[in-house]
């Protein structure tokens, strides 16, 4: 039997109304190109670092970005050993270079250095990886022997020179020089997710992974060399000591410039305790982690007030600066917009948005007057934006985070800040108080101004639909422009030229008729065709970081997708896009080495591309290879994994029947591990909990619940279907009922509706089982709730995987089986009118943003070919249902039957009220 799903409570969360956690690499890629993601390099005008002058022939030299590697032919290194780090300052990173290198020289000792002095800052910097940060040099003795030889020879040279600690590692007496065992050679293994993850050769033999963490933590099978016993030891003497004056309660956040935590005195009070570790965490002002603490202290103890978060102590330790502020009782102003906010619930009535506007207009005045008073008093806050507002349960506002403040009379150009809340020009001063507040209050009725410095047009759109949405004022419009720096003859007059459709390329958006839903269409294939370079061989087009790690060809990221997207709307593709994919097949994954196979990261997707695209000597060539493959390399997950080339093998098979028997191996791996490895729930816990982004289509059980859906409605085996309703039921029961009734993917700190990873993705397998459920009522309550989620008015995202693309494919695959409503059929009209919010103005055409809005992207998963294929399914549900092409239009997802085919039983809960 299937478990069941068992009873939802509601869950005390509401959906984020924030981009998902922000991934590091993402911040990475977005300073090299100011309107796309792309590769971090070197300019050739950077200072680079250099080795001693001294004579290097007989030693290997490459550069592989960002390092550059030295090793003397004819020395053999291990595959994995104990590596050597040091690190370095700015102002001291050419002499440490000198003598590392030389040493190194002297001794025959392989190691890599940063290439210059960007890729220095960017690993010493606050939101550096605190794996990887503050690592300079590598060196790579062969043995141990040649580690205690590097060890005590480096101390000698660079030993108590100024470095952050490396918290991978193990310190060296007194720094900058660290150890760790870890991987000399590149081996990868797979994580619970099916990426690909760093390796060690375990003794037995098989891979595990190399765990690049803030913490020491060598392998339990690998000796402590005698040598090391001590530094060991002395791990303990940096905690706290005894009369440390704060007992430390919980972990609010980590980064590389320290930790906040919450504490508690000996006296009882509950404070906040930040950390400023020396000589990290430095931002592009030069000021490291302790220096930025010193400083807030001085500008809080000067701004004492009712609206200011009050000191208590301030202490250092170890070298280590650190501030305890009071304990505020509130909640941060991002975390009660989402809370609060009409806009992120499908059934928010007039007097909802009444309500909220209110309190928002209430929110931004008391804001006003706390800047203002910060500005009388002869400072600037220099990073305001809503997670430094902490709302009171009183109403009241308090402000925190004064790392950035400075005198008001500096009028330095603002270097850093959160996306959305910085000025394009990055002006300074109290001008860039007023613009981050102008932000915070827009954002506090349309969150979306991080795509302001993607369009300058941007700010005017997000101030007029706040203005529509919420029934604000000529005097509220005008107060934020003042603040931005724009007048009303850039930004535009509300009155007959104040409507959207007004606003140029962006704005001439007619998504009512076939003939506007044309037009749309063709300034994306504008942009799209502006867009690609075919000169590059990492990327033709530019998409989510992600695409650097997979060829640049994958459906999700890669080539083949936007391929996909143009030639479903019946645009041209441009020419040599198809054999640049081809060429991009046949290379190597530059992380692994490999070659990437998954549905949407590799090879199935592109062979599924060509397929579709008439190619069938390319498609076969590539199902050669993919018939070959090891299935035991693959995870569980969709996107890359098992579940998604088994997807492919089932809709090649009535071309090829043969794959079926391969198609049914994966299904025997899939049940294996569904039945043996993924964690089993409690069947007295009714509020399951998924780690972030490992629930739903691409990279939870609903991925396999798919495939083996497709492999038993080809094959009639009933173990699929037991597999198939198994795995469905799996992600169900870490759904939760939210507080307006909808049901989402329960992630502990956010409910997740998205399609990717969240509930609606969940929805897209439910609706199509359905008609093979033995009980569907059930299926059907869950997904009324999981619709709900999908018709909220307002997402962060307008992509495929994470935003509002996705909920239109969703909705509209409703359709196809019979499960509209008329809410849900509204739904659709709102969501595709609503894409307008996102759409950015390039050229003569217009583009979408991508992950975490920072910059533009014209992929399938996060940008504009996924919009593309929402506009194009609901042209063609709208305006011609019967058409061919509807159900290819997001690869090898979505139900493939015609209205008519629905199940009967579906349609008659649904017109019983039970939907």
């Amino acid at each position: 039997m299937c478990q069941r799903v068992p009873p939802r409570p509601r869950a005390p969360l509401t959906r984020t109304m924030e981009c998902r956690q922000l991934d590091p690499m993402i911040a990475h890629f977005a300073t090299t190109d100011a309107l796309f993601y792309d590769r971090p390099s070197t300019a050739a005008d950077e200072p680079s670092f250099s080795v001693a002058d001294l004579d290097w022939v007989g030693w290997q030299h490459d550069n592989r970005e960002p390092w550059s590697h030295w090793h003397p032919i004819g020395v053999w290194l291990p595959d994995q050993g104990w590596k050597v780090h040091v690190s370095t300052v700015a102002r001291s990173a050419d002499e440490v270079l000198r003598r590392v290198s030389e040493f190194c020289w002297t001794h025959r000792l392989s190691f890599k250095h940063l290439e210059g002095h960007a890729q220095l800052a960017t690993v010493n910097a606050k939101d550096a990886d605190r794996g990887s940060a503050g690592k300079f040099i590598t060196v790579y003795p062969e043995d141990q022997e040649r580690l205690h030889l590097t060890l005590t020879g480096l101390d000698a040279v660079v030993g108590g020179m100024p470095g952050p600690y490396i918290l991978s590692d193990l310190r060296w007496r007194n720094g900058p020089v660290y150890t760790r065992f870890g991987a000399f050679k590149k081996m990868w293994t797979r994580d619970d997710r099916g990426q690909p993850i760093p390796a060690l050769r375990h003794p037995a033999g098989h891979a595990v992974e190399d765990p690049r963490t803030a913490g020491f933590t060598p392998p339990p099978w690998v000796p402590m060399p005698n040598f090391l016993e001590r530094p060991l030891a002395s791990l303990s003497d940096a905690a706290p000591p005894a009369d440390f004056g704060y007992d430390i309660t919980r972990v609010l956040h980590y980064s590389n410039a320290g930790g906040v935590y919450e504490a508690r005195g000996k006296n009882g009070e509950r404070v906040v305790l930040k950390e400023g570790r020396p000589h990290a965490g430095i931002t592009p002002d030069g000021r490291d982690a302790a220096t930025r603490v010193s400083d807030e202290e001085a500008a809080l103890l000067t701004l004492a007030g009712p609206d200011v978060v009050a000191v208590r102590d301030a202490f250092t330790l170890h070298g280590h600066r650190f501030l305890a502020l009071e304990h505020v009782e509130g909640t941060p102003l991002n975390a009660e917009i989402a809370r609060r906010s009409p806009s992120i619930h499908a059934d928010s009535t007039p007097s909802d948005y009444a309500a909220y506007r209110e309190w928002a207009l209430r929110i931004s005045d008391a804001l006003s007057r706390a800047v203002s008073r910060l500005h009388a008093a002869g400072h600037v806050h220099g990073d305001l934006h809503p997670r430094n507002v902490i709302v009171r349960p009183d109403g009241h506002i308090v402000l925190i985070d004064f790392e950035m403040a400075r005198p008001a009379t500096e009028h330095t150009t603002t270097l850093v800040g959160a996306p959305g809340f910085v000025a394009p020009d990055r002006r300074g001063g109290t001008a860039a108080d007023r613009y981050a507040l102008a932000c915070i209050r827009a954002a506090l009725f349309t969150p979306l101004t991080a795509l302001i410095p993607l369009d300058s047009l941007k700010a005017r759109d997000l101030l007029e639909n706040a203005m529509v949405t919420y029934n604000l004022d000529d005097a509220w419009i005008g107060a934020q422009l003042a603040d931005l720096g724009l007048s009303r003859r850039d930004a535009g007059r509300r009155g007959a030229g104040h409507d959207l459709a007004r606003l140029g390329p962006a704005g001439d958006w007619d998504t009512t008729t076939q003939t506007g839903i044309a037009a749309v269409q063709h300034r994306i294939d504008r942009a799209l065709h502006w867009s690609a370079d075919l000169s590059r061989v990492d990327r033709l087009w530019p998409g989510d970081p992600q695409q650097f790690h997979e060829n640049g060809m994958g459906l999700a990221h890669g080539a083949a997708g936007v391929v996909h997207a143009l030639a479903s709307a019946n645009l041209d593709v441009p020419a040599g896009a198809l054999d640049w994919l081809t060429a991009a097949a046949s290379r190597p994954n530059p992380t692994t080495g490999e070659r990437p196979v998954g549905l949407f990261d590799g090879l199935a997707g592109v062979a599924w591309l060509h397929r579709h695209h008439g190619r069938t000597t390319d498609a076969d060539s590539i199902l050669d290879t993919l018939r070959t493959t090891d299935l035991d390399s693959l995870g569980p997950d969709l996107y890359s994994g098992l579940p998604g080339l088994g997807l492919l093998l089932v809709a090649e098979s009535p071309r090829h029947p043969e794959l079926l028997d391969r198609a049914d191996a994966i299904a025997s791996r899939l049940t294996d591990y569904h039945t043996t490895q993924r964690p089993r729930l409690d069947p007295t816990v009714t509020a399951h909990v998924a780690r972030t982004d490992h629930a739903g289509l691409m990279w939870g059980a609903s991925g396999t619940a798919l495939f083996a859906l497709r492999l038993y409605e080809r094959t009639s085996d009933a173990r699929h279907l037991h597999l198939a309703m198994d795995a469905l039921d799996y992600d169900l029961a870490h759904c939760a009922v939210a507080d307006d009734g909808s049901l989402q993917v329960n992630e502990g700190w956010r409910l997740n509706p998205y399609l990717a990873s969240g509930s609606v993705g969940v929805g897209l397998v439910a609706a199509q089982a359905l008609r093979h459920a033995p009980d569907p009522e059930r299926y059907v309550v869950a997904i009324d709730g999981i619709t709900r989620a999908a018709s909220a008015p307002f997402t962060i995202e307008s992509g495929l995987f994470y935003g509002r693309a996705g909920m239109v494919h969703y909705l509209l695959a409703l359709s196809r089986l019979g499960l509209a409503t008329e809410a849900s059929a509204e739904a659709v009209t709102r969501h595709v009118d609503q894409f307008r919010l996102h759409a950015l103005r390039h050229g003569d055409g217009i583009g979408f943003p991508g992950r975490g809005l920072m910059r533009m992207s014209c992929d399938l998963a996060t940008g504009s070919a996924g919009i593309l294929t929402a506009l194009r399914a609901h042209e063609l549900a709208a305006f011609d249902p019967l058409a061919p092409g509807w159900s290819d239009l997001v690869p090898l997802l979505l139900p493939t039957q015609q209205p008519h085919d629905a199940d009967p039983r579906a349609v008659a809960l649904t017109a019983t009220g039970r939907r």
